[in-house]
């Protein structure tokens, strides 16, 4: 069973190994990650909605109270 993914989890993209924070869209349904990248630098996907994030593989759970 799979452990449900929530804001402020760290998460890694299985399709190109990206690591970084999900985040959400305030006032908004919408999420998104945010990370930093060795050679890229920061990056940010484009947004979805939490469903399309479940997909990602758990790192590391979020602290509860850094959230908000």
């Amino acid at each position: 069973m799979r452990i449900k993914i929530e804001v402020g989890d760290t998460i890694r993209n299985p399709e190109n190994g990206l690591v970084g924070i999900l985040k959400k869209v305030e006032g908004s349904e919408n999420y998104y990650v945010e990370g930093h990248h060795e050679y890229a630098g920061k990056w940010q996907t484009a947004g979805g909605s939490l469903r399309d994030y479940q997909k990602w593989d758990l790192m590391k759970k979020g602290d509860k109270e850094s959230v908000n």
